[in-house]
């Protein structure tokens, strides 16, 4: 328990001195409890004595039993309102902080940290792990340490009572405590399986609904199916398996807590009987004796609780220390890239896929890459925009290594069009604003007249105001290509990367898009990775990519005499560029 409250404050920051305000409003809680059994020992004392003395219980006797009582009863309801505002608070404001801080530190982390890490494990951390604390932390620490601290005030209560019952609930909640204790060790494994499990399960079903086309479509995702359906049978056996290790232990601490109970009711009433004990105390703690070991219950059918909230922040704190990219305020006077004996792989074990790359882009001009698939086209164009870090050698811009620049300003450097392209849920004026949030609507139609997509925007019935769907599927590849040139041309960076932006788009599209590349990459620093005959005729300078290495550099006239992968390729692009149906 001490290690889940460090934990959990670690989690909180600034905010966890909240926490440990609560705290303190959960001793005085235990103490406000104490005050009605006091108030029933002080009536049943005086009650005793009515039996001697007919006038030892007054008017004022009752008042002050009353106004015990009364106190007891709202300065408890005034301490758990305290603990649950400031534990309640401190959870929310804080799991709110780390969404933001996890956030933040995505956009920072390099590309291979998604690579290694499961979507369904980011998935399960960005919204079970956070949601689960965010729902249960205060639920669980009130009862976890408040509970300590009103057990300890109650055995203070009963030693005062009688020292002899005291020893007896003092056994009993060592005993309690002690398997709790075993619990919580033993639910510590199953709890991170059944983590694991969840994790596994929601990149299922991520990996289900993203293929889910290809379910329907192949007879192979039979065999799909049933990969599916095993993860989430291992997830019921792994939460199964959770509660059944918990109830035997939870039987058995239940029945210690019932059996103390018992005992001290029995000897309570054999000393009242046998003259050893008053009236007023034997009525006090029969009474107290069951929320005696209320504390201790809560203790333990919370158990599982507190091991799957110690996993979840385990693993929010392991997402707040994932690796980022770093980098000083600096700003190139000069948009030229350069790769200085650049290597580059993916995984640790795996070989390099960019092998010893020196080349020159220079600024304000086309450069294209060409070379068959899977040669390290893309993979150059990432390094350029620092989405990896080079294994080893230099990518320069302007002369400044991109690892010294800070990311977010490397990015403000960067308009890229992919071939895949992303819309948000949000309006398409939202869409195109997002390379400028602060243009207006006046330049937003701009950018989009010069993507050649103004048109079709307004043809739409809500127009700009339209909706994009999820993955833009209430639009054509084509429209949904020109949305993110017009992005790309509001951001209005000096270096564009298009990565095969008009690759599988039909004629009609394929000439706009041309139009607009056109109005984005004027005056800029261009890289495209392209396989059209005019597009890689019209480049200043063409490099010539084959299994991780440049092949070859120079314009379309000279590679044609001096390189023959490109030469090949051009003699393929020519002659199917020539066929007709």
């Amino acid at each position: 328990m001490k290690q889940l409250l460090y934990e959990f404050l670690v989690l909180c920051g600034s905010k966890g001195k909240r926490v440990k305000q609560s705290i303190i409003f959960g001793f005085f809680d235990g103490m406000f409890e104490a005050m009605p059994f006091c108030a029933v020992f002080y009536l049943f004392y005086h009650l005793e004595q009515l039996y001697w003395d007919s006038d030892s219980l007054t008017l004022l006797d009752a008042g002050i039993v009353s106004l015990i009582f009364l106190v007891g009863v709202i300065g408890r309801w005034i301490m758990k309102f305290c603990i649950y505002r400031f534990q309640s608070a401190a959870s929310y404001e804080a799991i709110a902080d780390a969404r933001l801080g996890v956030g933040d530190r995505l956009k920072q982390a390099p590309m291979g940290f998604f690579n290694s890490e499961s979507i369904g494990n980011t998935v399960t951390t960005l919204t079970d792990d956070m949601h689960y604390i965010e729902q249960n932390a205060a639920n669980i620490l009130e009862k976890t340490v408040n509970g300590c601290i009103n057990v300890f005030v109650m055995t203070l209560g009963v030693f005062i009572f009688d020292w002899r019952l005291g020893i007896i609930f003092l056994l009993g909640a060592i005993l309690s405590l002690a398997i709790i204790s075993s619990m919580q060790k033993a639910g510590l494994s199953v709890a991170a399986t059944a983590k694991k499990s969840q994790n596994a399960a929601n990149g299922k079903v991520v990996e289900y609904l993203q293929g889910l086309s290809i379910y329907k479509l192949f007879p192979g995702s039979r065999e799909q199916s049933v990969n599916v359906e095993k993860v989430f049978d291992d997830l019921r056996d792994a939460s199964f398996n959770m509660e059944k290790t918990f109830i035997r232990k939870n039987m058995t601490y239940t029945l210690i807590i019932r059996l103390a109970c018992g005992i001290i009711t029995i000897f309570t009433a054999l000393l009242a009987f046998g003259g050893k004990m008053g009236i007023a105390k034997a009525a006090v703690l029969l009474i107290a004796t069951f929320v005696l070991y209320q504390p201790l219950e809560n203790l333990g059918n919370i158990s599982a609780m507190v091991r799957m909230m110690e996993v979840s922040l385990k693993r929010i704190e392991n997402m707040k220390k994932m690796p980022i990219m770093v980098g000083d305020d600096l700003i190139p006077r000069r948009y030229d890239i350069c790769f200085k004996h650049v290597s580059f792989r993916y995984e640790q074990n795996q070989s390099d896929v960019i092998q010893d790359v020196s080349l020159y882009i220079p600024e304000k001009e086309m450069t294209a890459i060409v070379g068959p698939s899977g040669c390290g086209k893309t993979t150059l164009t990432r390094l350029m925009a620092r989405f990896w870090d080079v294994r080893s050698g230099s990518v320069t811009i302007g002369g400044i290594d991109v690892r010294r620049i800070q990311p977010e300003q490397l990015y403000s450097y960067f308009s890229i069009v992919f071939q895949n392209v992303f819309l948000f849920h949000d309006t398409i004026e939202n869409n195109i604003k997002f390379g400028n949030p602060t243009a207006t609507h006046e330049e937003v139609i701009t950018a989009a007249k010069k993507a050649c997509c103004h048109d079709f925007i307004e043809a739409l019935p809500e127009g700009y105001e339209t909706v994009v769907k999820e993955n833009g599927s209430n639009l054509s590849g084509g429209e949904k290509q020109r949305i993110s040139i017009a992005r790309a041309i509001l951001k209005d960076a000096p270096i564009i990367l298009l990565d095969e932006a008009t690759s599988s788009v039909d004629p009609e599209n394929e000439w706009m898009l041309q139009q607009a590349i056109q109005e984005l990459t004027s005056g800029k620093t261009v890289v495209m990775i392209a396989h059209k005959i005019k597009t890689i005729m019209n480049a200043g300078q063409i490099i010539v990519m084959d299994d991780g290495k440049v092949h070859g550099t120079g314009t379309h006239e000279q590679l044609l005499k001096s390189d023959e992968i490109y030469r090949t390729f051009w003699e393929a692009r020519k002659t199917a560029s020539q066929w007709k149906i």
